[in-house]
This record gives C-alpha cells, sequence and structure tokens, in this order.
C-alpha cells in the first residue's frame, strides 16, 4: 500500500529514503503525470520574471535612446526610402558603437565593421550571422511597408505585456518533452544502478523514481532563477544521477524478509 502522495514529491525527494522505496516498490505508472503538474507550476513564477524584465525593459533609457533614433523608414514595391541624410548610423549610447546602418545610395554595400549587426541597402537587409558571415535578404517581395518610432514603441509595449502569457505554455511544452527524455535515459541508467545495488525493478519502477529524483533539481533551479547565483547544467544532471541511485538504493531490503521479495517481484512482473 503506497504510504506517500505525489504531493509529497516536492518536499520528500530531497532526503527521504521512505519516499523513494514507496515509490519504487507501491506506486504504479510512470509518473509523467506528476512532472507535467510540477512544472506547470515551476514555470509560473519564471513567467513573472520574464514579464517583469520585458516591463523594466520597455522603460530602459537606452533601450529609449536607440528607438529615439529610429527615423521613419518606408519600403515600396521592394525598395527602401528614409527621411534621414544617409549614409545613416544607430549608434550604441554608451559606447558610441555603430549597431545597425541605412544606406539606400550604394555606397556601403556589406558590414566591415564587427560590431555592426545590420545594414539596410535600397533593397536587401544584410545581417551579420558571424565574425565571418552575413546574409542577404531580398525585400522586392515587400509592396508597402512603414516603419515608425510609434510603430516600435507599440511593439515593444504589446511584447512586454503579453510575451509571458504567450511564452509560458510553449516553455511548459518543451521542458516537459525534455525532462521525459531525461527520464527515459534515466530510467535506462538505473538498470545499471538497480544491478549494482543486487535489487530487481521493472523499468516504469526506474522512470517513476528518475522522476522524482530530477525534481529537487526543477526546484532548485527555479529558485535560483530568482537569483544571481547561477549553478552550471551539468551540477543538476549529475545531481540527479545521484538522486536516482540514492532511490534506486533506498528499494533494498530492510531485513531478509519475504514480504519484501514478494513485492519486489510482484513490481518486476507489472
Amino acid at each position: 500500500m503506497k504510504k506517500f502522495s505525489i504531493f509529497h514529491i516536492p518536499i520528500f525527494s530531497f532526503f527521504s529514503r521512505d519516499l523513494y522505496r514507496d515509490i519504487g516498490l507501491n506506486w504504479r505508472g510512470t509518473n509523467f503525470g506528476y512532472l507535467l503538474l510540477l512544472l506547470v507550476v515551476c514555470w509560473i513564477p519564471q513567467m513573472f520574471l520574464i514579464h517583469a524584465a520585458l516591463s523594466d525593459l520597455k522603460k530602459d533609457e537606452e533601450v529609449q535612446a536607440l528607438i529615439s533614433q529610429v527615423p521613419t523608414i518606408q519600403i515600396t514595391d521592394g525598395e527602401v526610402s528614409a527621411d534621414v541624410e544617409q549614409p545613416y548610423y544607430f549608434k550604441a549610447p554608451d559606447t558610441n558603437e555603430v549597431l545597425a546602418i541605412i544606406d539606400t545610395t550604394s555606397k556601403i554595400t556589406s558590414i566591415e565593421d564587427p560590431n555592426t549587426m545590420l545594414l539596410l541597402t535600397r533593397n536587401s537587409v544584410i545581417t551579420r550571422q558571424s565574425e565571418f558571415e552575413q546574409r542577404s535578404y531580398d525585400l522586392s517581395q515587400i509592396d508597402d511597408l512603414t516603419l515608425t518610432r510609434d510603430m516600435i514603441t507599440k511593439f515593444i509595449n504589446i511584447i512586454a505585456k503579453f510575451a509571458a502569457i504567450v511564452m509560458y505554455p510553449v516553455a511548459v511544452l518543451f521542458s516537459y518533452i525534455y525532462r521525459i527524455i531525461q527520464a527515459l535515459i534515466y530510467a535506462a541508467i538505473g538498470l545499471l544502478f538497480a544491478r549494482i545495488c543486487n535489487v530487481k525493478l521493472s523499468y516504469d519502477a526506474l522512470l517513476r523514481l528518475a522522476v522524482a529524483a530530477v525534481t529537487p533539481c526543477i526546484i532548485v533551479g527555479t529558485v535560483m532563477s530568482f537569483t544571481s547565483f547561477y549553478l552550471p547544467l551539468y551540477f543538476y544532471l549529475i545531481a540527479a544521477l545521484l538522486y536516482l541511485f540514492f532511490g534506486v538504493k533506498s528499494t533494498q531490503p530492510e531485513g531478509p524478509t519475504d514480504e519484501y521479495i514478494l513485492r519486489a517481484e510482484d513490481t518486476t512482473n507489472d
């Protein structure tokens, strides 16, 4: 009979041998439903952080200084025009480095400065992909487009207001896929751990233990996102493996009892 529920995992997975033993020997299924619920909850505070960061961005003085440099740009039948003397340079407010150039006079045809990321010519946009690569995009398919400072400001305001809402389900989905793949791989490694610990566990039991083992890492990662302290990815990967080994070892018999042997065999057959 189960002693713990999924609501115990976020706390007891940090330290409880009894929890891991219960999950490995008495639970059924894969715990993927619990994993989804955990990610749904843990992504909520991170979305608040993203929303706050974007809200601060639209008020940032440097961002406003960049926007103030934007002229009115008109693209008609694939040809660009701008209401400024050209070549026109967008410069970083703090360093005065040239970030982008507008030149419809053909005086500048490629990006030379390594700090410049974009060049807008009469009929194309050239972007820097790397130190040695530039990519050109033809504008001939654009019939009519006008870009102004007000449009950019409104776009940033929309992004700041709705980006977190749009990003939330995407973040949950992709992190869920990633964690499932991680659990599948870790459960396979758990077969080796089970052999080392001399216990019999089914692959489903190891999946349940793998999901419990990554729980502390998910929670710690969520908490760390509110601080300036950074833990590298390999720390979380190794920590989850250690928790998995702890979980597998927790299913070892506490004594040579027939009850444990029967329970382990029943789990293997499920």
